[in-house]
């Protein structure tokens, strides 16, 4: 096998393909990547069986071949060469670039994989899903071991997307509009949505959606990107939206909101018993937030705008500062005592609701 390919592209596909490839000692050669050269393509291959990345690139083909190798090593010799345009070339045991030569592996072991073919879900802009992603992912279960909710909730109806994450403490919902081929709910695996942003941040190219039984596909130009779904039940989260009400409504600006939950948050992270908690006092047009721990406490007060009764309740203030930081206008808080979901939206937009109960903390 002998090509000749652009450097920064190699180097730019194979960064792409490590954020998948895992070492596994029962599948040696699953560790590597799978380079491929026949039938006129470049294609790269890496995968974990339950994750894969499939990747074509341009180049000069002097000979076709088979080659697999670990990644690490190989990427970080490459991005000390100073060439536009670099040879790579491999035999039966060895891989060679450039006055250098590293160990393969098995080429046989590497397994077979289909990720073609499936039923069109939809299509959308690259940075549009990435954008949609961020403002869900933060509040879906960080734990593999809670896999259902280790999940983003995707449903497409009537070109229509709802996106919802949940790690039991908070619920956010995002709905934006696309057109969809298909009605449709899967969960698709965190990790699985974080390797799509980070391959795709920034750019404005075209994705395309199949799903094949358990499998959810996304194309596009020179890549295809596949993973498992997961078929756990998901938490009714319908049931929650269905059950939102309210009798007071507090609306505050956001930069000082922010300023303010950073202050307070420095000091309630401290705070063992009650982590990342601080008491919230809704007083005619004015709020307090509380906070103190085992060597420090603080007071901030801030102007409000508010309908309904005076309150007080016990809030997480980090949750509260991670639905702060994916949003650009003032922030709408709708609530009915201290024990009642609280309703977090962003000043006129309908589209992006976050939901978290109260803490039992004492004044």
């Amino acid at each position: 096998m002998k090509i000749i390919i652009n450097r920064n592209e190699l180097i730019h596909n194979l960064s792409d393909l490590s954020l998948v490839i895992k070492d596994n000692s029962i599948r040696p050669a699953i560790s590597g990547a799978k380079l491929e050269v026949r039938n006129d393509e470049i294609r790269f291959t890496g995968t974990t069986l339950e994750t894969t990345i499939k990747s074509y690139l341009n180049g000069e083909i002097i000979e076709e071949g088979v080659v697999v190798f670990k990644i690490g090593l190989v990427l970080e010799y490459i991005k000390l060469l100073n060439q536009d345009e670099i040879e790579v070339s491999a035999t039966e045991n060895k891989l060679f670039i450039h006055n250098a030569e590293f160990s393969t592996l098995d080429s046989d072991e590497y397994p077979k994989l289909n990720i073609v073919g499936g039923d069109s879900l939809l299509d959308i802009e690259a940075d549009t899903l990435v954008e949609a992603f961020d403002k869900v992912s933060f509040s879906a279960s960080m734990t593999p071991e809670n896999l259902a909710i280790n999940t983003i909730r995707m449903k497409l109806e009537d070109n229509k997307i709802y996106l919802i994450t949940t790690d039991s403490y908070r619920l956010t919902h995002y709905v934006l509009e696309s057109e969809t081929k298909l009605n449709k709910e899967i969960s698709i695996p965190l990790e699985g949505a974080t390797i799509l942003s980070k391959l795709f941040r920034g750019s404005k190219e075209t994705l395309n959606f199949f799903i094949d039984g358990s499998q959810l596909r996304v194309k596009s130009e020179k890549l295809v990107f596949s993973i498992r779904l997961v078929d756990l039940a998901f938490p009714d989260y319908n049931a929650i939206l269905d059950s939102m009400n309210s009798t007071k409504t507090i609306e505050m600006n956001l930069k000082e909101l922010k300023s303010a939950l950073k202050k307070a948050l420095t000091i309630a992270k401290r705070n063992q018993e009650t982590k990342n908690g601080a008491y919230f006092d809704f007083n005619g047009n004015k709020l307090k937030i509380s906070v103190s721990s085992g060597s420090a406490k603080t007071m901030q007060k801030l102007d409000t705008i508010k309908e309904g009764d005076n309150f007080k309740a016990s809030l997480n203030v980090k949750f509260i500062e991670d639905f702060l930081n994916n949003i650009e206008k003032n922030i709408i808080i709708r609530a009915t005592n201290a024990s009642s979901m609280f309703i977090l939206k962003e000043a006129d937009n309908e589209n992006y609701t976050y939901i978290l109960m109260p803490l039992a903390l004492r004044d």
